[in-house]
């Protein structure tokens, strides 16, 4: 019997569609590709998702090594933007509110920067409203690295076979279901319903 659901927040409680994100700030369709790889596969986003640095100094470092990018660069990574970026997925945060009142135990799971995590604090009810959560930020360790997981189940005493994940992302739920705990790909809230049924 399920009596823990561990969500995923970005792509899952709020929408993350790139594509729409970039359009909304007007960045040319020219230079996406490069400023995909000049951001985001770049090793420094990722030590700002495991809260190595800064977005700030991440925003430094990118923009004194691409400067023909900086206007781009900040304003993408601007905190202004947030709102652009991750949009509210309405039906699906009811939906986890109507969860925690039918008695499930909540919990959250999410690779996010130290200012993301900040404007969904202050912007939504979904921190507030789970039972607990581990953030990449401040455990210095992002999914899909098992580690998260297990960090979750001992922090909050979790029973793994009680407990499932809800995530977007293929590989993390792969990871997680490598160590016992049962994960579900998210395409939408039918999916949980499902499951749950």
């Amino acid at each position: 019997m399920i009596r823990n659901i561990i969500f995923d927040i970005g792509g899952v409680l709020l929408d993350y569609n790139p594509k729409t994100y970039l359009d909304k700030l007007d960045i040319k369709e020219s230079r996406r590709k490069k400023l995909n790889d000049v951001i985001f596969h770049d090793q420094r986003w990722k030590d700002c998702l495991n809260g190595f640095i800064s977005n700030s100094e991440l925003i430094e470092q990118l923009v004194r090594e691409n400067l023909e990018y900086k206007n781009e660069i900040e304003l993408i990574l601007s905190k202004d933007s947030l709102k652009y970026m991750l949009p509210p997925k309405q039906e699906v945060i009811e939906y986890y509110k109507s969860l925690k009142r039918k008695g499930y135990k909540i919990f959250l799971c999410s690779n996010i920067t130290k200012d993301t995590y900040n404007y969904v604090k202050d912007n939504f009810e979904i921190i507030q409203i789970a039972d607990g959560g581990v953030f990449s930020c401040f455990e210095n360790i992002s999914k899909p690295n098992s580690e998260i997981y297990y960090r979750l189940i001992e922090k909050y005493n979790l029973e793994i076979e009680k407990s499932i994940l809800i995530d977007d992302t293929k590989r993390n739920v792969i990871s997680a279901n490598d160590i016992g705990l049962r994960g579900i790909l998210f395409n939408n809230i039918e999916d949980i319903k499902k499951i749950l049924e």
